[in-house]
């Protein structure tokens, strides 16, 4: 049974005239008959008493009648929401957000004016580690990671698009001796725990952080690595040694914190911009319309 056979069912249902519903249809009258003998094949059963002057359902038919409106008025509601996702009018667009970070007023901003232009797209979002925001992205789970751009520039098959700059900065508690110290200087650190981001969850942060060490005259003997930047970030409050951070981290706001901005990362400085980042196979229209609107 195809769509065809219901419509002209339906409508021979309705009118109980092959002519009126033929020109109804926009077909001829032997056509309109040849859908209706198809599917009464189909399905074995007669639906249509036909004589010289009448035509009269069978009860079978009156059965088929009540299920089949239902169906043609689910079908059309199923062909307009479809129509409207593909278009971008409705649907969803999910996104990831790097934990441990503040959601910027550039950030809140651009999802205020895209719900109000698009108040029938759901947007929904999810946060999680570095790690959680690349397996996602490959799993189809968000359609785009606002992550920092040093961790996804290596990713194979993504579009990267910068949203606002940002840089990294070493981070340390003022509770530890180093931290209470008035001037901190690069070698005051020598006797600190470093806390590193493990690879596993972002190898080019911790890259980063090792490309450091190399070029640094100091030896530092206590390195600890925590699984995530969440967890960087507690240790490094907590007063467990120094770390590198973003200055969009929550812990920046802190008050128990100290940020080290005259020991640079690199000599090319200490960028670590915000973007969004999405699969080039990922064709869901709300993408575009969210990521041109910044």
């Amino acid at each position: 049974m195809n769509t065809t056979q219901i419509k002209c069912f339906l409508t021979l249902a309705e009118t109980l005239n092959f002519t009126k519903a033929a020109s109804q249809l926009f077909i001829s009258q032997p056509g309109l008959s040849r859908q209706i003998v198809s599917l009464e094949r189909e399905l074995n059963t007669l639906l249509f008493i036909r004589d010289r002057h009448n035509v009269r359902l069978t009860p079978a038919a009156a059965v088929l009648v009540k299920e089949l409106s239902n169906f043609e008025n689910q079908l059309e509601e199923a062909v307009r929401k479809v129509q409207k996702i593909g278009q971008g009018y409705s649907g969803t667009l999910t996104l990831g957000l790097l934990g441990g970070q503040f959601v910027s007023e550039k950030l809140t901003t651009l999802v205020m004016e895209f719900m109000k232009a698009n108040p029938h797209i759901d947007l929904i979002f999810r946060q999680g580690s570095f790690h959680d925001l690349r397996s996602w992205l490959n799993a189809g789970e968000i359609d785009i990671a606002v992550t920092l751009d040093f961790d996804v520039a290596a990713m194979d098959g993504v579009i990267i698009s910068q949203f606002y700059e940002d840089s990294t900065v070493f981070a340390i508690s003022k509770h530890t001796k180093t931290g209470r110290k008035k001037v901190i200087k690069m070698e005051d650190l020598a006797d600190e725990t470093l806390i590193i981001i493990s690879p596993d969850d972002c190898r080019a942060g911790y890259e980063l952080v090792h490309a450091f060490l190399k070029r640094s005259p100091l030896k530092y003997s206590d390195i600890r690595y925590a699984p995530n930047l969440a967890t960087v970030m507690m240790w490094i409050e907590a007063g467990l040694g120094f770390g590198l951070v973003n200055h969009t981290s929550n812990i920046v706001a802190s008050s128990s914190i100290r940020l080290l901005e005259n020991i640079p990362l690199s000599p090319g400085g200490n960028n670590a911009n915000t973007c969004f980042v999405w699969k080039s196979d990922n064709y869901n229209p709300a993408i575009p319309m969210f990521t041109n609107m910044e």
